[in-house]
């Protein structure tokens, strides 16, 4: 089949199904398409790790804006329940990502938000800052990457702001990567990559392939065939 066929059928299929042919990657296979397509600059900074260095996360972005609050701002900590809101609306798998300018003082999620947020679709959260309730968020095996963890609460230090917009999460290569509402999500223990909306497809498609392809001239390696000539036959790996 043609690619753009191959295209079609993925655009077909559903959001679940997308993720699960995601999590059959790995970070730095979808970078190196990436790369290839020109977009080199998608990669968040190396600090944002998974709570477990098992966990995957994939999923389109539900993006969230936070700000320093240090009076415990009322009104906007009750917005919050609108957020949740929103993400159940959308009805298709979500990863949480939280912008939260650049605050390094609190904890930006913890247990109930992965407790309520799973109740409204989220398979994962990417938080451009502190995790709390660590241990929870490992025995419940949800995919959590943050840049520390602390026990320190958020109220009067950090609240929500606003959701589903484009936000900016720090970048490897570039102070910041936009993420705008449904780009994709990929992340394991090497890293977090943002694949745009509209790209998804296709960078899944080159992905795969590739993959195959390092697989077929791994299992070469193994078998004892001449580095060199395999080297030479299939070139830059």
């Amino acid at each position: 089949m043609t690619l753009a066929a191959d295209l079609t059928d993925v655009a077909d299929q559903p959001v679940a199904e997308i993720i699960t042919r995601f999590r059959r990657l790995y970070s730095a296979a979808v970078y190196d398409v990436l790369d290839e397509l020109g977009l080199p600059h998608q990669a968040l900074a190396p600090e944002l790790k998974p709570v477990r260095d098992t966990m995957i996360v994939a999923g389109p972005a539900f993006t969230m804006k936070g700000i320093p609050d240090p009076i415990g701002n009322e009104a906007l900590r009750e917005r919050r329940i609108h957020m949740f809101g929103d993400m159940r609306a959308i009805g298709t798998p979500l990863v949480d990502v939280r912008d939260t300018s650049f605050d390094q003082q609190a904890a930006h999620y913890g247990e109930m938000n992965a407790t309520v947020g799973k109740s409204c679709g989220v398979v994962g959260a990417v938080i451009d800052g502190g995790c709390r309730d660590t241990a929870f968020l490992i025995e419940s095996d949800f995919p959590t990457f943050c840049r520390y963890q602390t026990p320190v609460e958020a109220y009067k230090r950090w609240s929500y702001y606003d959701w589903g917009l484009t936000v900016g999460l720090r970048g490897a290569l570039t102070a910041t990567v936009l993420v705008h509402p449904g780009d994709f999500v990929f992340g394991d223990l090497d890293g977090v990559v943002i694949v745009p909306m509209e790209l998804r497809d296709e960078v899944l498609l080159r992905a795969e392939s590739l993959v195959q392809h390092e697989n077929e001239v791994r299992q070469e390696f193994l078998s004892g065939a001449d580095p060199v000539e395999v080297y030479r036959r299939h070139g830059r790996l």
